[in-house]
């Protein structure tokens, strides 16, 4: 660390550990204690509350300051029917006593107003109407404007910069973590309050024994018995445009309903209301479902922007959510959905490897069509109780998916079709019992795959690899893969005052086999391009965890043991592994203060790489690319440290995060990437130990301004890394840096009109060994105004700009929508007319850089279009 962090560091602790102590009483001209008097400390020169506190019967005050920031403070005590009396102070005292004279005082009236953002416990609820404009309709658009909390693009809900861990409706999970639906479709207007329930623990009978340290988001209706939602179409032109949304909403007591059809060809990515957002269900989805895969077609390099500005679909959503609580505390959920999206992606790119055997250019013109078909059922019964805990949920997933690429590469066509229909099923049960003075957790997760890839590509490729250097019109490749598993445990848990123990005990068995041919002109390739492997993992584990927790520090420490039996199974072998695994992990977290929190984790953890990228003859991988891993499992070794500091005044609506995270890892494996003179990779994998180290700074500022009405936002991201590439036979080491800045802010304090901008700052350098480093910068501003000339009437223009430095590009785009709406307030019916990209931006141009490649990219556009839109909300 540099000594000017250090010194910063040390300086910042002393002045988080000082500390004013006021104690003494409050007593009346006869001596006796006074009940109810109001003690508050502030800075000498300046109205403001620092700690305050209220007397009982005894007269007997006692005032505590953690942060000791000022060099003379003022007592100010106050009590109906006495005299206002203060005394100044300027280090810990106790016996500082008051004497109040009795005075008649006559009462004013006064009229309470809701505060934006209040705490009580762990509880941070955000009040509704103080963060609503007249423009917002879904809760979403609200929750974007309250300090401490972001949306991501992808709807995923950050507080204090990390992903919550549930996301509630009156206290319930009804989509099991696809919230974004209910975010992007509920109506503002039904939302009291936007509560974060910090440290939240989804399980009551855990809830004082396991720590957690994340937050859920918890929705709280303004009625007992709710119908929301929201009805909308809307038809356009340039070309001929549609949207459908029917989203109909109930929310009661004792049942839960949200039913959704969707429908556009707008450039609206609505499947993103299906993806699984919260990590307490996604850790859990992760586990039941895999995501393995091995062939692509070569794919058009997308704008990391708003999508209505580039994305050419026609998708289809459906979904049904309906949630029944059979009693107190058992649910009994469903959740069914279907997506049907095509996309037509139009691009061209450049790519430049920087290799030690000199530069290679690779320039492709790209045409995508993309069609995603999925279905997914689920049944969950859920008992979640303070004394009882059983939950048994059941998923099929089935999905039909075809990928057709055009390509040009010089004057070469190249054509590519790939289908991957799949099914996977799975079901968990887990159960939580007391049995004497422990707890009793036993849990089973049982889960199959099946699934296909067939990827044709024509003309045939890697002539001199696969066809004995003789042209070939089809390569067709397919992969035949199937998988079981199954995890089981059982858990016993005891408090023991302070100290809780957790000692899991359990097996796992993990069975895969995987088939591949690849074909030329519908005959076989050869040996060399067949696969037929099983692999298989028995596992055991023993795993403890120790927690303790006293006054306002926390501490975990894990200590899982586990060893692994691994075999794999081909035409011509027979191989056995045993390893045995020790992946201890300490967390520790301590709270300075009601505003200051401390938190670290570090982490060490030894795993093998996937058993299903073991192939021993050739894969071709895509057009360009041909892999054979014939290698032993990737054997890694990764530690991982991370410090975290969280300041959240909610009085003052204020909050700060900032850390730091190490991350070093090191793989017994490394790939080899063999380039050929027109760019074409061939992957071989070899026995070479290799590491890869970096370093994360990361802070966020979040301030909400009543007064203003405006929220402020800035974030700072810094990454240094360093790791090992392996290319053409030489060994390089890469070193990259990246620094991002984003701040923001959202003015809302004039009647008739609003605006928010945000800007962000991306740099990234890239240095391979004695070359001289490369670097790119893209900016980005948005901004975004509010206009509200009259009652009902109301007109948005949005203006963002992309900015870039490399010369050979177009360094600028300009993107311009503007929007009128009319609004019936007692039909709740909105008409909308929309003009999306004002100035008919053409193709979007922006370059990336990987370890040792750049790559430029230009992207097809959707052209300026109009669209006329009506809407219901209730």
């Amino acid at each position: 660390m540099k000594p000017q962090l250090f010194l910063l560091f040390l300086f910042i602790t002393q002045i988080l550990f000082a500390q004013l102590t006021i104690s003494g009483k409050i007593t009346n001209e006869n001596g006796q204690p006074i009940s109810g008097a109001n003690v508050i400390l502030s800075p000498s020169d300046e109205d403001k509350t620092l700690a305050y506190f209220i007397t009982k019967a005894d007269g007997n005050f006692s005032l505590e300051l953690k942060e000791s920031l000022y060099d003379m403070y003022e007592v100010k005590v106050r009590a109906m029917n006495y005299a206002f009396t203060s005394d100044f102070i300027n280090e810990s005292t106790s016996n500082f006593n008051f004497t109040l004279l009795e005075k008649a005082i006559e009462l004013k009236e006064v009229q309470l107003k809701q505060p934006a953002v209040r705490k009580k416990g762990d509880t941070i609820a955000y009040d509704v109407t103080n963060f609503k404009d007249i423009q917002d309709r879904s809760i979403a658009d609200v929750i974007k404007k309250m300090p401490g909390i972001e949306i991501e693009s992808s709807g995923r809900i950050l507080y204090q910069g990390e992903p919550i861990n549930k996301y509630y409706i009156e206290g319930m999970d009804l989509l099991g973590g696809k919230y974004a639906l209910a975010n992007e479709n509920l109506s503002a207007d039904a939302v009291d309050k936007v509560q974060i329930l910090e440290n939240h623990q989804p399980i009551k009978m855990l809830d004082s024994l396991v720590i957690s340290s994340k937050a859920a988001l918890n929705i709280k209706l303004k009625n007992k018995i709710t119908y929301s939602g929201k009805a909308e179409i809307g038809l356009g032109v340039s070309p001929l445009l549609y949207q459908t949304n029917i989203t109909p909403m109930l929310f009661k007591k004792k049942q839960q309903m949200i039913g959704s059809y969707q429908s556009n060809n707008r450039g609206e990515d609505v499947t993103k209301q299906m993806d699984i957002l919260s990590l307490e269900d996604l850790l859990n989805n992760t586990e039941r479902f895999s995501n393995e895969g091995w062939l692509g077609i070569s794919s058009v390099q997308t704008p990391h922007f708003n999508e209505k500005r580039w994305l050419d679909n026609a998708v289809q959503l459906g979904t049904w959510n309906h949630l029944f609580k059979l009693n107190k505390a058992l649910d009994l959920r469903f959740n069914l959905s279907y997506t049907n999206d095509y996309q037509k992606r139009i691009g061209q790119s450049t790519k430049q490897y920087f290799l030690p055997s000199g530069n290679l250019l690779l320039n492709e013109q790209k045409r995508n069509h993309l069609q995603t078909e999925e279905f997914s059922a689920k049944a969950t019964l859920l008992r979640n109780s303070s004394d009882n805990y059983l939950q048994n949920e059941i998923e099929f997933k089935g999905a039909w998916n075809r990928s057709h690429g055009y390509l040009k590469r010089d004057d070469e066509l190249i054509d590519q079709i790939l289908q991957k229909p799949n099914q996977e099923f799975a079901n968990q049960f887990k159960i939580i019992k007391k049995i004497g003075k422990q707890l009793v957790t036993f849990r089973s997760v049982v889960s199959y795959k099946d699934y296909q890839e067939e990827l044709a590509v024509s003309p045939g490729v890697f002539n001199g690899l696969i066809n004995q250097n003789q042209n070939y019109q089809n390569a067709f490749q397919r992969v035949d893969f199937s998988k079981f598993s199954t995890n089981n445990f059982i858990e016993f848990s005891k408090g023991i005052k302070s100290i809780s123990v957790h000692s899991k005990i359990g097996f796992g068995y993990l069975n895969q086999e995987m088939e591949s041919n690849l074909f030329t002109d519908n005959s076989s390739a050869g040996s060399n391009f067949i696969n037929d492997i099983t692999w298989s993992k028995f596992n055991y584990f023993w795993d403890n965890r120790f927690e303790y927790r006293k006054g306002n520090f926390r501490t975990t420490l894990l200590l899982p043991i586990e060893m692994n039996h691994l075999q794999m199974k081909n035409l011509v072998k027979n191989e056995v592994m045993n390893r045995l695994f020790v992946n201890p992990n300490l967390f520790l977290s301590y709270k300075l203060s009601n505003q200051w929190e401390l938190r670290s984790t570090n982490t060490y953890k030894q795993s093998l790489g996937s058993l299903s990228q073991i192939h021993e003859n050739y894969i071709l991988y895509n057009y360009n690319t041909i892999q054979q891993r014939d290698g032993k499992l990737n054997e890694r070794d990764s530690w991982n440290s991370s410090i975290r500091a969280e300041y959240k005044n909610p009085i003052k609506a204020r909050f700060i995060n900032f850390g730091y995270n190490y991350s070093w890892t090191e793989n017994s494996l490394l790939n080899n990437y063999m380039y050929n003179p027109d760019a074409s990779t061939i992957l071989q994998v070899i026995e070479r130990k290799n590491n890869s180290v970096s370093h994360h700074l990361n802070a966020k500022f979040s301030q909400y301004f009543s007064k203003l009405k405006s929220t402020f936002e800035v974030e700072i991201f810094q990454q240094w890394s360093k790791n090992d590439e392996y290319l053409n036979n030489e060994f390089i080491e890469v070193n990259n840096q990246i620094t991002n800045i984003k701040t923001g802010v959202k003015f809302r304090q004039l009647s008739w009109m609003t605006f928010e901008y945000n800007y962000s700052w991306f740099n990234y350098r890239s240095k391979m060994m004695v070359d001289p480093s490369r670097k790119i910068v893209n900016q980005e501003h948005q901004l975004g105004f509010h206009f509200f000339p009259a009652d009902r009437h109301y007109i948005k223009l949005n203006m963002d700009a992309y900015i870039n430095d490399d010369s050979t590009l177009n360094p600028n785009s300009f993107f311009g929508d503007l929007m009128y709406r009319y609004t019936l307030k007692k039909k709740k019916i909105d008409f909308e007319l929309t003009a999306y990209n004002l100035f008919n931006e053409k193709y979007f141009s922006q370059n990336s850089l990987s370890s040792y490649y750049e790559m430029r990219y230009q992207y097809k556009l959707r052209p300026t279009q109009i669209m006329l839109t009506t809407r219901f909300t209730f």
